[in-house]
């Protein structure tokens, strides 16, 4: 599928420190050692898709796991939580003014596409529409490293809907995006995340797979450590605020992790912009909803903002590891309850 896109002098370099949280304080440190008591024996043993399993509560490293020959450190697929990640910087160019917002036309930024023989709706089609997955083409979850960044044949794909009506889950949408996320940037796309998402938020180690055009890919390919992964959902509860600094404009990330319209498969959940939503937690104070960047097999970021809850966790790659949904009931049905039961 591509190299990653790391330069070759920082990626012989030795694993930089891990990413880190403060201790907890001594009450909440004593609730976290009991919820999560033999949690690791039991993802070893019952739990065999689950590579790794990170959870932060109230700001704190309230649990993780790694299976056998995975650490902090390791770089993990992360599969679809990629266009989540991509939706950040979306949000990111938006506040730098290299967007000028959602409802631009999306060959503003691809001119080009306009000369390719495309169906005419090409012409209506809207940042919002590749951002909220209603651009009118089929639902795709496929991936072909010849074409996944190829222009020509990502708009030239036959259209099912006028853009805007229905919603469908589309790796294409997302690899175009990417394309003029990069246009609008004036910069690949892996050299942006590095530099103004990343590295803000002490993630060093990362890898972004390019399809056969040399572009970095939107629907999936980035590679992170599982607390990389933690600390981007971290920003997304914080609505884009860390440490003082905005990385992303809060009433773009609100936007991003609000329902954009119902969504459908593969998760059959509301979607927002690249990310997935849920209803609030029953009983809960905050009317925040669940938000989820979700990849194929398992991959999952996780932010309850009612409990200040962010869970990273990722699974084997395979089908048998996506249909048993190993992770996902984890985090459902067990962790929620291990922390509401020791409160």
């Amino acid at each position: 599928m591509g190299a990653a896109l790391v330069p070759r002098a920082w990626a012989r370099k030795a694993p930089p420190p891990a990413l880190d949280w403060p201790p907890a304080p001594a009450p909440l440190a004593a609730r976290h050692a009991r919820a999560f008591a033999g949690w690791g024996a039991r993802i070893e043993t019952q739990l065999t898709d689950v590579q790794s399993l990170v959870v932060l509560h109230r700001g704190h490293l309230a649990f993780e796991h790694y299976r056998a020959g995975l650490t902090a450190a390791s770089l993990q697929d992360t599969q679809s939580v990629t266009k989540s990640v991509l939706a950040l910087l979306a949000g990111q160019a938006l506040a730098a003014g290299r967007l000028r917002g959602v409802d631009e036309l999306v060959a503003n930024r691809l001119p080009e596409m306009l000369r390719m023989g495309a169906d005419e709706r090409v012409r209506r089609l809207r940042l919002a529409h590749l951002l909220g997955m209603t651009a009118g083409w089929p639902p795709d979850q496929t991936a072909r490293r010849d074409r996944d960044d190829d222009l020509r044949a990502l708009v030239r794909r036959p259209f099912q809907a006028e853009p805007g009506t229905r919603f469908a889950y589309d790796n294409g949408a997302a690899n175009l995006l990417a394309l003029a996320l990069a246009r609008a940037l004036g910069r690949p796309l892996h050299e942006h995340a590095r530099d103004h998402l990343f590295a803000p938020l002490g993630i060093q180690r990362f890898a972004w797979r390019q399809g056969a055009h040399g572009h970095a890919l939107g629907a999936l390919g980035l590679s992170l450590p599982a607390r990389a992964m933690a600390r981007l959902g971290e920003l997304a509860l914080a609505q884009g605020q860390w440490r003082g600094r905005a990385l992303l404009p809060a009433g773009f990330v609100r936007q991003a992790t609000s329902r954009q319209n119902a969504g459908g498969p593969p998760l059959d959940l509301p979607y927002g912009y690249l990310w997935w939503v849920a209803r609030p937690v029953r009983g809960a104070a905050s009317a925040r909803p669940v938000v989820m960047a979700s990849g194929y097999g398992g991959q999952w970021i996780w932010i309850d903002a009612a409990r200040e809850l962010v869970v990273a966790a990722t699974s084997r790659r395979t089908p048998e590891s996506m249909a048993r949904a190993q992770a996902a009931t984890l985090i459902r049905r067990d962790l929620a309850a291990a922390l509401d039961r020791y409160g």
